[in-house]
């Protein structure tokens, strides 16, 4: 482990870790003949130099001259090559696992290439390529990029450590199946039939239970397709602290092993002579491996599911050998096997969080003597031992969700408690029935799925009622590793002291007083200064946000981002709500929404509903579209002020810093939604920056001959991204700003900025800043000249 964690922070260091590995195998040689005791030492050092080149061969890939990389963030190519996974289902889409073996570029020459994409298929008409197919399509494959703000979630790391090279988009109706029938091998079709019963019963469930919620869940819960899941239902269940129910987990293994277990053990009990050797019982652990297995590839086999099942294959191994005693040895055991065959695995959140929970629950076990539960045989006993392995469980796991998730919850062991029997235990038992059953019983079945979706309905409401409870969950700020260390540090100082390990206790005090005092400082040094307007124009591609932080530590959200209707991705839970939560902001004074199009409003929605917000501003248009409709429903349900200030030109006065919003223009302009963007001018002293929104041409025309109207600002924030449309020379004239900052998204198919309006900027002598090649755009004053600076340095 200690290897892998060196070789994820060091630069590309595989040559000289190979000649490394080369003199410690030598070294071990030369002790095995001549001194055995420091072949422990080096087989340890070993190892750990392996893990080092592990990591560092995916971080760091040897790119072949044929590697689909070469031909990313080009004109639309012909792309052909095999679907290497199964289908992950979406409204609108599926994803694909999809491995490239040949691309015809523009000018008509193919090329053989190597390398994994994702790609999407947004679904029309036509045939779906399965698990095997060799397909064509055309599309522009994109390389993996990031958003570039502090602490942003690195997707193109992520993207190495998972094996993909890029993504690709095409829609279902242009796809070519090349393969035909008799070319597909017993093992595909093996594998197919495996996909086709998961989806068959998926559409069964979805059918019987009229596409409900329950339904939905149940059909994740039994199949492994969590995509099915809503985000509404696992922001609930996450603060319920029981997601882990719903995902194929090590909880979810143990319980089908035990269901299959059961089975098997109880038509072996029919042959007296294993029964009474005691065969029965090793044959059946032996046997429910099968079944396992094929479980596992019917769910998806992604890779946590991997790890579920070598953690609980282990576990079987264990119980084979009757040494299920020695539990730390093979959950070490585990440890090390899945790490050797994925390096990667090791910054996974699941193979963290319940390696953590085991752990947690090993050691905290240890601090209950034998006789605390004198009727450890009855229920009483039992119930007492399943409350202190939940309790332990959560405690082990809160600093990791925490810094995850941003989320506590208070009432985890409760829900756990009531949930695991229900869900774990029953719902999953009568699931996998339903699954055996619903080709040849559907009737049968269809009373299963009821049933168990009625659990779900229960479990659904029990946490509505439980996260509804005051301080039930708490949403946190991120913490950063040193928090999290500083928290572990103290738990294990705690267990140290209550074993009566004194000399262990008193040496953690040290690095205990160390962490404390760092964090400290770090938290100090965050806090805006008294006398500085700061100003960051925030990274969320193709979109606008900006986040304002006044002298007075008022903060004022302007536009989320946001992507268009059909996109999964929400910018405002993994860019804005992260970036954040990493400067330590949970509430908002201001949100303003400068317009009501998807690329400035979408990302609002989960911030207002996540985030203390006291007043949403907004420009005086009200649309009829659902992303519209749910954020002023959820002003309505968080009793959060609306205030349109453009229909009489108001401004707000915070001390020296002053919003002042221009009044909305009374006869309707052409590109109305644009044009009726909320303009405001920010003024700190001598300092000010204009945000005009998406307005166009026509709406600059009417700001530059509005008599009470000073457009002279030091910053633009450019309109509309960059447009043509927009930057009119008369309008630029008017601002007379020194500097212009275009948000927007790298290689936008709008191909803004557009190349006019950048010679527009350079001829009058302003200097350009651009997200899409800058990254976050950091502004600072204190009154007078501002500082600008980049997030990537500049």
């Amino acid at each position: 482990m200690a290897g892998i964690l060196f070789g994820n922070y060091l630069p590309d260091s595989k040559t000289s870790i190979l000649f490394v590995l080369a003199t410690l195998s030598i070294l071990i040689i030369l002790a095995f003949c001549f001194y055995k005791k420091t072949i422990f030492i080096l087989f340890l050092f070993l190892v750990s130099g392996f893990g080092f080149f592990s990591i560092q061969m995916k971080l760091y890939p040897e790119i072949s001259p044929d590697h689909i990389s070469h031909f990313m963030d080009i004109k639309k190519t012909i792309i052909q090559g095999e679907i290497v996974s199964f289908a992950r289902h979406y409204d609108k889409k599926i994803k694909l696992t999809f491995q490239c073996r040949n691309i015809i570029t523009p000018d008509q020459i193919m090329n053989k290439v190597s390398g994994t994409i994702d790609l999407s298929i947004y679904l029309s008409s036509g045939e779906l390529p399965q698990y095997g197919d060799i397909i064509e399509f055309e599309s522009t494959l994109r390389s993996a990029q990031n958003f570039q703000n502090p602490g942003a979630f690195d997707y193109v790391r992520f993207s190495k450590l998972m094996g993909l090279s890029g993504t690709a988009y095409c829609d279902q109706k242009k796809i070519r199946i090349l393969t035909e029938k008799d070319q597909v091998d017993i093992f595909t079709l093996f594998i197919r039939r495996i996909e086709n019963i998961r989806m068959e019963f998926c559409n069964f469930i979805s059918d019987h239970t009229g596409h409900s919620e329950s339904g939905k869940i149940l059909a994740s819960l039994i199949t492994g397709k969590i995509e099915l899941i809503s985000p509404d239902s696992r922001e609930l269940f996450s603060k319920a602290g029981i997601s882990h129910l719903y995902a194929v987990s090590g909880l979810h293994l143990t319980m089908i092993g035990m269901i299959f277990y059961s089975v098997i053990f109880y038509f072996l009990s029919f042959f007296p002579k294993h029964l009474i050797t005691g065969k029965s019982k090793k044959l059946a652990w032996a046997i429910t491996l099968i079944p396992l297995t094929l479980y596992c590839i019917f769910s998806g086999l992604s890779p946590s599911t991997q790890r579920a099942f070598i953690m609980t294959a282990l576990l079987l191994f264990s119980l084979i050998s009757e040494k299920e005693t020695d539990i730390i040895s093979s959950l070490s055991m585990s440890g090390i096997l899945i790490l050797l065959i994925d390096s990667a695995a090791l910054f996974s959140i699941s193979f963290q969080l319940s390696f953590i929970a085991v752990f947690f629950i090993i050691y905290g076990l240890s601090l209950i003597k034998k006789d605390s539960f004198p009727y450890k045989k009855h229920l009483l006993g039992r119930s007492a031992l399943v409350i202190c392995i939940t309790l332990f469980a959560a405690l082990g796991t809160s600093p990791l969700t925490a810094h995850y998730f941003n989320i506590i919850s208070l009432v985890q062991v409760i829900a756990n408690l009531l949930l695991i029997p229900i869900i774990g235990t029953v719902a999953l038992s009568f699931g996998i029935l339903a699954l055996f059953c619903f080709s040849f019983l559907p009737a049968f079945s269809g009373l299963i799925v009821d049933f168990c979706c009625l659990l779900i309905s229960f479990s659904i409401r029990s946490c509505e009622i439980l996260v509804s409870i005051p301080f039930s969950w708490l949403r946190v700020m991120t913490l950063d590793w040193t928090e999290v260390t500083l928290m572990y540090l103290v738990l294990a100082f705690i267990y140290a002291a209550l074993k009566g390990k004194k000399r262990l206790s008193a040496a953690m005090v040290v690095p205990i007083l160390f962490f404390s005092l760092y964090n400290f400082s770090n938290s100090t040094s965050k806090k805006n200064p008294d006398n500085k307007l700061n100003i960051t124009i925030i990274d969320v591609g193709q979109g606008n946000s900006a986040l304002i932080q006044t002298p007075q530590d008022y903060k004022i959200l302007v536009d989320g981002g946001g992507f268009s209707e059909s996109s999964t991705f929400d910018t405002g839970k993994n860019i804005l709500a992260p970036f954040l939560w990493q400067n330590k902001i949970n509430t908002l004074d201001y949100v303003v929404l400068s317009h009501p199009e998807s690329d400035h409003l979408n990302g609002l929605i989960y911030i207002l509903k996540n985030f203390k917000v006291y007043t949403l501003i907004k420009n005086i248009d009200n649309v009829e579209t659902e992303t519209y409709e749910t954020l002023v429903e959820t002003c309505k349900n968080k009793d959060i002020r609306i205030w349109e200030p453009s229909k009489n030109g108001e401004s707000i006065n915070i001390g020296e810093t002053e919003l002042l919003f221009f009044k909305a223009i009374d006869n309707a302009l052409p590109g109305k939604l644009n044009n009726n963007s909320l303009v405001f001018r920010i003024l700190y002293k001598e300092f000010s920056m204009l945000f005009p929104g998406d307005i166009l041409a026509a709406r600059e025309k009417n700001l530059v001959k509005a008599k009470d109207v000073t457009l002279h600002s030091d910053i633009l924030l450019a309109p509309h991204h960059g447009s043509s449309s927009s930057s009119t020379d008369v309008f630029l004239d008017k601002v007379q700003a020194k500097s212009v900052i275009i948000s927007c998204g790298r290689n936008n198919q709008y191909k803004f900025p557009h190349p006019d309006v950048l010679k527009r900027y350079n001829d009058m002598g302003i200097r350009i800043f651009r997200t899409d090649t800058d990254g976050a755009i950091f502004i600072s004053s204190d009154g007078s000249d501002p500082i600008i600076k980049t997030h990537k340095g500049g």
